[in-house]
C-alpha cells in the first residue's frame, strides 16, 4: 500500500513526459516530407541522411545506463528533453543538407537518452504503484504523437509555415518538461551495478531482437508514410500525414487498453494477436492502392504494433542475471536500431526495389516476432 501511494504523485507527471517524447518525434516525422522536397532527396539519398539520427541514438544506448547511474533518470530525461525541443525547430531551418544531418545526429544521441531515461523511470513508477502501467505511459506517448500530428497538420492546411509548428510544437514540450522535478529521484532508481558495461544474456538479445522489430514498424510509419501515400498512392501533401495520424490513433487505443488486456489475458497472448494485426494492416497497404484504405491498413499496424514495445519494456527491467541499468539499454540498443536504422534500410531497399517492396521487409520481421512472444511473459 505504501508502494502505490508513493507511486501515485508521479503517475500523472509520468503521463506528461511521455506525451512531451511523443510530440517530439511526431515533428520529426512531419519534417521528413518538407526536407525531401526542400533539397530535393530521392528515397535513397534521404534514407542514408536519416542512417545519422540512427547514428547518434545507437551510439549513446551504451553510455545511456551509465549516466542514469551517475545522474538519475529524472535528470537525465529532464536535461535531454529540453535538447530534443530546442533542435526541432532548428531541423526545419537548417540551410543545407550536411547541417541538417549534424542536427539530426545530436538529434538521435539526445532523443535516445531521452528514450532509456523516461522508460526506466516509468520502470520505477510502475514498480512502485504495483500494478502494469507501461501500456499506459505509452499510450500517453502516443497521445503526444497524434496530437502534434493532427494540430500541425490543421495549421499546414491554413498555410502557416513549418518552421513555426516546429517551435510552436517546441515550446509545448518545455512546458511539459517542468512536470519533471515531481518525479521519483536517483534514490528511487533501481540499482545499479558497479561494472562499467555488461555484455547482454540470450534472454536480453531475444527481447532486442522483438524490439527492434516493433520498432523498425513505429520508424517505417513514423519516416515512411506520408512518402508512401504522397508519393505512391498520389495523395495530397495535406492529407497524406493522415496514414501516420491512423497509426498514431490506433497506437493510442491499444495502449489504453493493454494493461487492462495484458492483466487479463497475458503478455505473450497480446503480443501473438498485435503481430496478426499488424502483418495484416501492412498486407493492406502493400497490395491495395487505394489511398484512404491504406490509411486505414496503417490503423491496423498501429493497433497491432502498440503494446508490443511497452511490453518489452516492462520485460526489460526483469531480465534474469542482469542489472536494470545493464539490460534496458541493451534491449532499447536494439529497439532504437530498429526505429532509426530500420527506415534507413528501408530507403536503400526502396530505391532498388519500391517501398511496398520495403514495407513487406518490415511485416515478415513481425511475422517472426510472433513466434518470440513467449518472451515478456
Amino acid at each position: 500500500m505504501a508502494f502505490a501511494e508513493a507511486a501515485a504523485a508521479p503517475l500523472l507527471r509520468m503521463r506528461l513526459i511521455f506525451a512531451m517524447a511523443g510530440i517530439g518525434i511526431s515533428v520529426w516525422a512531419l519534417t521528413v516530407p518538407f526536407v525531401k522536397i526542400r533539397f530535393g532527396l530521392d528515397d535513397g539519398t534521404l534514407g542514408l541522411m536519416l542512417l545519422a539520427g540512427g547514428a547518434g541514438g545507437v551510439l549513446m544506448m551504451p553510455f545511456a545506463g551509465l549516466i542514469i547511474a551517475r545522474f538519475g533518470s529524472r535528470a537525465t530525461l529532464t536535461a535531454a528533453g529540453a535538447g530534443v525541443a530546442l533542435l526541432m525547430p532548428l531541423l526545419s531551418l537548417a540551410p543545407s543538407a550536411a547541417i541538417f544531418t549534424l542536427l539530426l545526429f545530436l538529434y538521435g544521441v539526445l532523443f535516445g537518452a531521452l528514450d532509456i531515461a523516461m522508460n526506466a523511470q516509468g520502470a520505477v513508477v510502475e514498480r512502485l504503484s504495483g500494478g502494469l502501467r507501461m501500456s499506459g505511459f505509452h499510450a500517453c506517448y502516443s497521445i503526444g504523437t497524434l496530437g502534434v500530428a493532427l494540430v500541425i497538420t490543421t495549421l499546414l492546411h491554413f498555410n502557416v509555415s513549418y518552421p513555426l509548428c516546429a517551435a510552436l510544437a517546441a515550446a509545448a514540450m518545455l512546458a511539459m518538461l517542468l512536470a519533471a522535478p515531481g518525479l521519483i529521484g536517483h534514490a528511487g532508481d533501481a540499482p545499479a551495478t558497479a561494472r562499467r558495461f555488461a555484455r547482454p544474456n540470450a534472454a536480453a538479445i531475444l527481447l532486442g531482437l522483438c524490439c527492434f522489430a516493433c520498432f523498425m514498424t513505429e520508424g517505417a510509419a513514423t519516416d515512411w508514410s506520408t512518402i508512401f501515400l504522397r508519393f505512391d498512392r498520389a495523395m495530397p501533401l495535406d492529407t497524406a500525414p493522415y496514414g501516420y495520424a491512423a497509426f498514431a490513433v490506433a497506437m493510442t487505443l491499444a495502449r489504453f487498453l493493454g494493461d487492462a488486456v495484458a492483466t487479463r489475458l497475458g503478455q505473450p497472448a497480446v503480443m501473438r494477436l498485435g503481430c496478426v494485426l499488424a502483418v495484416g494492416g501492412f498486407g493492406l497497404v502493400i497490395f491495395i492502392t487505394t489511398g484512404w484504405v491504406d490509411v486505414f491498413g496503417f490503423f491496423l499496424v498501429g493497433l497491432g504494433t502498440g503494446n508490443i514495445a511497452p511490453l518489452v519494456f516492462s520485460a526489460a527491467a526483469r531480465v534474469p542475471g542482469m542489472a536494470p541499468n545493464h539490460s534496458a539499454p541493451a534491449i532499447m540498443a536494439l529497439g532504437y536500431a530498429g526505429f532509426l536504422i530500420g527506415p534507413v534500410m528501408i530507403g536503400v531497399v526502396a530505391h532498388h526495389l519500391g517501398l511496398g517492396f520495403a514495407l513487406g521487409v518490415d511485416a515478415v520481421l513481425l511475422g517472426a516476432t510472433f513466434f518470440a512472444a513467449r518472451v515478456v511473459g
